[in-house]
C-alpha cells in the first residue's frame, strides 16, 4: 500500500503562534512585527493535543508526514528557530521532512492541514484541510 503524503502547517496547527504573539504584543505594543523578534518561533508552545495527534498519524502506517511551514520574511532567524522547534517537539528525524515555502501550492502532497488559506493553500493540488 502506498502511503499518502500528509503535510502539516506549523504555526497555528502544531505550534500556538497566536498565544506567543499576544504575549509579546501585550508587553511591547509598539513592535509592529512581533514575529520579527529573535526567539519568537523557537519559544512557541505546542497546540493542545497537536503533538499526540501528529505522532498517531505518523505512526499509523498510512501516511508520510511532513511539516510545510511558511517563513517569516521579517525574521531571517525563523528558519533555524522553526527547525529547533521541530527537533524539540517532534524529534530530530523530522528535520528531514521539514519543508519551508512561501507559496504552499508549489509543494506536492495528498493532504495539507493548515489554519489559513492565503499563501497558496487554495491552489494546493491535494486536499486542504482547514
Amino acid at each position: 500500500m502506498m502511503k499518502r503524503k500528509l503535510l502539516f502547517d506549523m504555526d497555528g496547527v502544531l505550534a500556538d503562534y497566536m498565544k506567543r504573539y499576544h504575549i509579546i504584543k501585550s508587553r511591547y505594543p509598539d513592535i509592529e512585527y512581533v514575529q520579527s523578534q529573535v526567539g519568537f518561533f523557537s519559544r512557541l508552545e505546542p497546540m493542545p493535543g497537536a503533538i499526540d495527534a501528529f505522532n498517531k498519524l505518523q505512526n499509523c502506517g498510512k501516511y508520510e508526514c511532513y511539516i510545510l511551514t511558511r517563513p517569516s520574511v521579517k525574521n531571517i532567524h525563523c528558519y533555524t528557530e522553526k527547525a529547533e522547534w521541530i527537533r524539540e517537539y517532534l524529534g530530530e528525524y523530522m528535520l528531514e521532512n521539514m519543508i519551508i515555502a512561501c507559496d504552499k501550492s508549489m509543494v506536492k502532497g495528498d493532504y495539507l492541514i493548515d489554519d489559513v488559506d492565503v499563501h497558496g493553500q487554495r491552489e494546493f493540488e491535494g486536499e486542504h484541510i482547514h
